[in-house]
């Protein structure tokens, strides 16, 4: 029994060098090849001008980073089907031939990064890479990506896209990548995140969009992205960011939009009413303009500090890219009050050369005072004023229609934006003002007395303009 122990062991021994030198023996020149854990063929590092012909059928891992390769052949791959890992990673590749990953179905992890001069992709260059979990693309200088070219990668779960010159993408371009959790396309060059450009992203967790050129954000670019926690978007070209857009990220946690040029004016009132309800952590929004803002922090902001419409000229006069890129118009709560006399429809105010220097009050007395110096060109309007003042409301005038429509404007605000606030930027009280309510307010119609009080008025008028006649 023990010499039959002892001849096992020799056998096995015997059998374990056989493999060992057959492992060893098919090994590519330059190559370092072990199988434990795995089988391993490792190239890295040795100037190679192309991929070994020799590599063993059996490899799971083939590590060919920092060489010299220039193309990636259909039959470079063709005989390891049990590849599971691939590094191809600081070579000089600039052209990946079609169907030179078919067949490696077992394919888990793809790294083609830092090939600075492979700058177009096959649309079908992944194709049947159905078990693909890590694909780095990152600083291949890439300008597009093909459309289909992420077709089938139903596994993948980390993408690496930073450091191209991607100028966009095409919708739908990830609508197969339902199980993606991590998104890195930073250090770009995309200017706008469409509607559908994430669509299908259901699962994603990180998406790092920060330092590329973003002007605009559309309303429903995030629609999918239901379980994202983190979002990078600083160090951009962003003036503003929609609530709608923000309002689908239900499981954000971490966000930073620090390094944009925001516009702090009523047009950042939905963000700033969103950040209320967020519970996340955030970077600092630093106001550009307008100029008392400068610095400051949007979120901190208080209610008021958000009001009219800012020139957004810069000091060199060019216009920043406003959230309507797309042509959207000015809202009117953001009007100026110089300008809110392009919402009066259908009415235009007197002219304003008509009242020289008196001053409109509704103060009896000092109406009195201010006709006393007009001059007699005047008469016959201050009696069509007297006669307004007996039978027509403020509502009929010209200011009133301004009035009317400013509140209307104002009563298009989202109602929420008044509610849940902090303590620090809750709105304080504003008295009642006479534009609102003007036929049953009785505070505003002090001054316009009676018909009795209106028909003295007349008479005093006439004895005056009796005496300036004479």
């Amino acid at each position: 029994m023990k010499t039959f122990v002892v001849e096992g062991s020799r056998l096995l021994c015997l059998v374990l060098c056989l493999q060992l030198v057959r492992v060893v023996s098919s090994c590519p020149a330059k190559c370092v090849c072990y199988s434990e854990p795995r089988p391993t063929v490792a190239c890295q590092q040795q100037g190679l001008l192309s991929i070994p012909t020799e590599i063993p059928v059996r490899s799971q891992r083939i590590f060919l980073q920092s060489n010299k390769l220039t193309v990636v052949r259909s039959t470079s791959f063709s005989s390891v089907h049990n590849l599971t890992v691939l590094w191809m990673y600081s070579n000089n590749i600039s052209h990946i031939e079609a169907g030179a990953f078919y067949g490696l179905e077992r394919l888990e992890e793809l790294d083609i990064g830092d090939n600075s001069n492979l700058r177009i992709i096959s649309p079908s260059a992944f194709r049947g890479l159905t078990r693909l979990h890590t694909l780095h693309l990152h600083r291949c200088g890439l300008s597009e990506l093909p459309t289909g070219v992420f077709r089938g990668l139903f596994s993948l779960q980390y993408l690496y896209l930073q450091d191209n010159n991607l100028l966009a993408l095409h919708d739908d371009t990830f609508v197969d990548l339902a199980n993606l959790t991590y998104l890195f396309l930073h250090n770009n060059k995309i200017k706008v995140v469409t509607d559908h450009m994430l669509r299908g992203l259901t699962n994603l967790d990180r998406l790092l969009l920060h330092q590329n050129r973003v002007v605009h954000v559309q309303q429903h670019a995030f629609s999918d992205l239901g379980k994202l926690t983190t979002l990078f978007l600083f160090y951009n070209n962003l003036t503003m960011l929609s609530a709608e857009a923000m309002d689908p990220l239900l499981s954000l946690q971490y966000l930073r939009l620090n390094g944009n040029q925001w516009i702090c004016d009523c047009r950042a009132r939905p963000l700033w009413d969103w950040f209320k309800r967020f519970k996340g952590s955030s970077s600092e929004l630093e106001c550009h303009l307008p100029m008392a803002l400068t610095g400051k922090d949007l979120k901190r902001l208080k209610s008021n500090d958000l009001e009219g419409c800012v020139d957004t000229k810069t000091r060199s006069g060019k216009f920043h890219s406003l959230d309507d890129p797309l042509g959207e118009s000015i809202p009117r709560c953001c009007l100026s009050d110089n300008d809110k006399s392009s919402i009066i429809s259908s009415k235009s105010l007197p002219d304003p050369s008509s009242y020289n220097s008196r001053q409109i009050t509704n103060n009896p007395q000092k109406e009195k005072e201010n006709i006393s110096r007009t001059k007699v060109r005047e008469v016959e309007r201050i009696k069509n004023d007297t006669r307004s003042k007996q039978g027509v409301s403020l509502n009929d005038g010209p200011l009133g229609t301004l009035s009317n429509n400013l509140d209307q404007s104002m009563n298009k605000l989202n109602p929420e934006l008044l509610d849940d606030l902090e303590p620090s930027t809750a709105p304080s009280k504003k008295k009642k003002k006479c534009s609102k309510k003007p036929k049953s307010d009785q505070s505003c119609l002090k001054g316009h007395g009676s018909t009795f009080r209106a028909l003295g008025l007349l008479f005093f008028l006439m004895f005056w303009l009796s005496l300036i006649m004479s």
